[in-house]
């Protein structure tokens, strides 16, 4: 009696458990090897550029709850579970990235029902990445089977990038069901720790609308970044243009032998990132047009007076090139919320935009944009910094 006793007690513990989680699928049979993938050969793409990483480290962070037995309902892969299918969408980006010199880092979630609920897996610490690296990883990760606490391994990988100085992004393979650990105050602790040094990623990997909007939000809390499904970055163009997005900046190839100002502007093809300013543009440090020594007061808008001459110059730029049409973009800092700098950013560019044609240049040459802080050029963490990114900048329109 008392065995049956203990027996209906385990088995009553065990459906809590499993109800607290995602149910555990049946295991379907082989459906046979998945779609045949080809990388796009990103190095060979383009003669006269080359690609160079934008960060310096990576985490994957891979779901492989219970829920990722499930059939994929996508269109590519359909039918295989949803785990086959996000490991498959990881080595593809893997064997699209090129061989450059980046760290690297895998995190996973679930693989038990009988583990605790915030169980995540380092598989590897941040180290130097290869090709190799990841995809031995990824074949010895073990069936999905658990819960789903993607929030804590968002906070891994936080912790794991403490030792990377420079760029980074985490990304995120999921299905988006039933997760657990507050992705979304994970994602957001995240930024308040990094600020634009981490970009998030999220790839969807699932079958509902709840799920994929799930994503989107964690990506959007990040405020860099971005959330894709796996269907939309399934084909090699697409994959390859996810990898550029996330990985690289191309770069000039002669820039990479020797020092060449294509535009004249003072700055380096190979530190410039603005290369096609016009001759005689004030630039800044990163060799983009702006409108040097014009910044603006904390919540303010209005041009200074002491700024007049330095608008001179742009005035000049214009009416010595009759045909150039120019974008001029505001900027702030991060104090307050995204809708509000967008708007206090749109003020600045019209701000300057009046300027302009109170000077004698056609308004139709002139268009707006403002970017809130989503461009900073200098840390928001402090006042100089602040003041920096209260700023103009402008773009020629070819």
């Amino acid at each position: 009696m008392r065995k049956l006793y203990l027996w209906a007690l385990f088995l009553m513990a065990s459906s809590i458990m499993f109800a607290g989680c995602a149910q555990l699928a049946s295991l379907k049979k082989p459906l046979g090897p998945m779609e045949t993938f080809i990388p796009k050969d990103l190095v060979a793409e383009s003669q006269d550029v080359q690609y160079v990483p934008k960060i310096e480290s990576f985490v994957v962070i891979l779901d492989a709850s219970a829920s990722m037995q499930d059939a994929y309902d996508g269109v590519v892969n359909k039918g295989h579970s949803k785990f086959a299918v996000a490991k498959d969408m990881v080595m593809r980006m893997n064997s699209t990235l090129p061989e450059i010199d980046i760290n690297s880092a895998l995190v996973t979630f679930g693989h038990g029902f009988f583990k605790p609920l915030d169980k995540t897996y380092v598989v590897y610490d941040l180290t130097k990445h290869s090709r190799g690296l990841l995809e031995n990883a990824l074949n010895g990760i073990t069936a999905p089977a658990g819960c789903s606490p993607a929030g804590y391994a968002i906070k891994d990988a936080k912790n794991l990038l403490l030792t990377s100085g420079g760029q980074n992004a985490v990304i995120l393979v999921c299905d988006g069901e039933q997760l657990l650990g507050s992705p979304l105050s994970r994602a957001q602790e995240l930024k308040e720790m990094y600020g634009d040094r981490v970009c998030l990623y999220t790839i969807f990997v699932g079958n509902t609308v709840e799920g994929k909007r799930e994503l989107r939000e964690i990506a959007r809390e990040a405020q860099c970044g971005f959330s894709v499904t796996a269907d939309e970055i399934a084909s090699s163009e697409n994959m390859a243009d996810f990898v550029k997005k996330v990985f690289l900046t191309e770069v000039p190839k002669q820039a990479q032998s020797s020092d060449i100002d294509s535009d004249g502007d003072g700055v380096y093809d190979k530190d410039d990132e603005c290369p096609d300013t016009p001759k005689g543009a004030m630039v800044d440090a990163r060799g983009c047009w702006v409108v040097k020594g014009v910044t603006f007061d904390y919540k303010k808008w209005d041009i200074k007076e002491e700024f007049n001459s330095n608008l001179s110059n742009v005035v000049e730029i214009l009416q010595n090139n009759p045909d150039m049409k120019i974008r001029i973009e505001g900027h702030t800092d991060n104090i307050g919320s995204m809708d509000y700098n967008i708007d206090l950013s749109q003020k600045r560019a019209r701000a300057v935009k009046n300027y302009l044609v109170g000077k004698g240049i056609q308004e139709s040459r002139i268009t707006t944009a403002g970017f809130g802080f989503k461009h900073p050029i200098a840390p928001n963490d402090t006042e100089a910094g602040r003041a920096l990114n209260r700023r103009a900048e402008i773009v020629p329109i070819k």
